[in-house]
């Protein structure tokens, strides 16, 4: 009788795993359809972009959007220690659990001459502080849409991920140029252990039937 009632359990768990599968990601305006927003906090719900201005410049776009009408746009022309980007704060999370922060990009630059940052700031919420963040990914880019993923843990202390996307030119470049556009962006908490657990006791299940 209890076997029965986990397998049961582990049906319900695994239907609902598969039934949300497409409706995982965690934020707002995946598409930068919506404006970008410079309003200051909240983060939660609108990406927030950031710049060192001048020819540095964060915002939307309808040039080569992957999907939708738009697409986020990132530029650094021909100036140095310069910085654009934007971040989106998802709220909520476990310690412990696995996360994977993805998206599309792609440069219409030639040459290409920025440096691209892809990382999660892990924040407390209660106290407004960053417990640690991920080491900058540096993706390469082409002139065709690649994805980046990121994939991380929620460190104990934190339950806010700021999720960053950026460009930069503090490091030796030469022309100190270059263009990114940014598409369909998601963060996606992985099933926990428990419910994976579960899920594979109802196969098991299944089988010996």
């Amino acid at each position: 009788m209890r076997i029965k009632i986990c397998i049961a359990v582990a049906a319900l768990i695994c239907s609902g795993l598969g039934q949300s599968a497409s409706a995982q990601n965690q934020f707002s305006n995946p598409g930068f359809e919506d404006p970008i927003t410079f309003d200051g906090p909240p983060f939660v719900g609108s990406w927030e972009g950031f710049s060192s201005g001048g020819p540095a410049a964060s915002g939307n776009s309808t040039i080569t959007p992957r999907t939708g009408l738009q697409d986020m746009r990132l530029a650094i022309l021909n100036q140095s220690n310069a910085f654009a980007g934007a971040f989106q704060d998802v709220a909520n999370l476990t310690a412990g659990s696995p996360v994977t922060f993805s998206g599309w990009h792609l440069t219409t630059s030639n040459p290409f001459d920025v440096v691209v940052e892809v990382r999660i700031e892990w924040r407390n919420s209660v106290s407004n502080t960053e417990i640690t963040r991920t080491p900058n990914m540096t993706p390469a880019l082409t002139g065709a849409y690649t994805l980046f993923t990121l994939n991380s843990v929620v460190p104990a202390g934190a339950d806010t991920a700021r999720c960053v996307y950026a460009i930069q030119t503090f490091t030796d470049n030469a022309t100190h140029n270059g263009v990114v556009f940014v598409d369909d962006a998601s963060f996606i908490p992985a099933p926990t252990t428990f419910a994976m657990a579960m899920c594979g006791m109802g196969m098991l299940g299944r089988r010996r039937r």
